[in-house]
């Protein structure tokens, strides 16, 4: 197992996912195996230069309307609002993430303004180089935020 996928990594970024998601929209999640509904979406993002990872947001689409009804402050919201508070809600995740992905002298990486995709979406990679978290908050709506580092053996600081 590599630095990246290391206990202290994992347990980083499981630590900043509860403290965003707590912080921004007062949703209460804990880790958790269980599946997703059948009903998601999936936010996506690249990071790009120096380092190389994909990081992907799958959630359940009512956690997702949770979460911009509570950000938003209000009972009604658009299929617009999702995506946009979704979207921005993972922008912010990521900033978080590559703090602790990316280290100097690779300070030139940076993720991609994420992509909103109604369903489920994985792009192709190596089994071997990726690793989700899952969660679940107290109503039993849940997400998934998964990691896809580089080609199984590569070095993510190259």
């Amino acid at each position: 197992m590599n630095e990246w996928t290391s206990r202290e990594f994992r347990q980083s970024v499981n630590q900043s996912m509860q403290d965003i998601t707590r912080r921004f929209a007062g949703i209460e999640l804990t880790e958790t195996e269980q599946p997703l509904s059948e009903d998601t979406c999936t936010i996506h993002t690249v990071l790009e230069g120096e380092c190389r990872a994909d990081l992907l947001l799958c959630a359940d689409t009512t956690l997702l309307i949770r979460l911009a009804r509570n950000i938003m402050c209000r009972d009604t919201v658009t299929a617009q609002d999702i995506e946009d508070v979704a979207t921005e809600y993972f922008n912010v995740v990521c900033g978080r993430i590559a703090r602790l992905i990316v280290q100097p002298p690779h300070s030139n990486s940076r993720f991609r303004i994420p992509r909103f995709h109604p369903g489920r979406y994985l792009p192709e990679c190596d089994a071997a180089s990726r690793w989700s978290i899952g969660y679940n908050n107290p109503e039993n709506e849940g997400m998934k935020l998964i990691y896809m580092g580089p080609p199984s053996g590569g070095n993510p600081r190259s």
